[in-house]
């Protein structure tokens, strides 16, 4: 197909009909400014260092809780140390508390 022929056989299209053709696909948002598309790219990119900044705040809190933790786990086995090698040992399924004797008595 010649270029010629394929626009004579397009030449009856009136410039008010390429008008609203661009106009609907303005509308539509098919057609889109450079402009606009250019300010929606940058706001898209700001989003997302929001996110990463977000993300990276979660992280440091994250490792923080993390360390307390373990500074609280340590301090829980300093007690538990103490209290398994100072205090009476506390009865369980093996060892009857209402008995006389004490409360170490143990069932035989």
């Amino acid at each position: 197909m010649d270029l010629l022929t394929f626009l004579s056989t397009y030449s009856d299209v009136g410039f008010g009909s390429i008008v609203v053709a661009v106009v609907v696909l303005i509308i539509t948002g098919r057609l889109v400014p450079i402009t606009t598309h250019r300010r929606e790219l940058d706001r898209e990119r700001s989003r997302g260092d929001e996110w990463k900044d977000a993300h990276s705040l979660s992280e440091q809190g994250r490792k923080s809780a993390l360390e307390q933790n373990g500074a609280l786990l340590a301090g829980v086995r300093i007690a538990d140390k103490f209290y398994r090698d100072f205090l009476p040992p506390v009865p369980d399924e093996h060892t009857i508390p209402h008995m006389t004797g004490g409360s170490d008595v143990a069932v035989h």
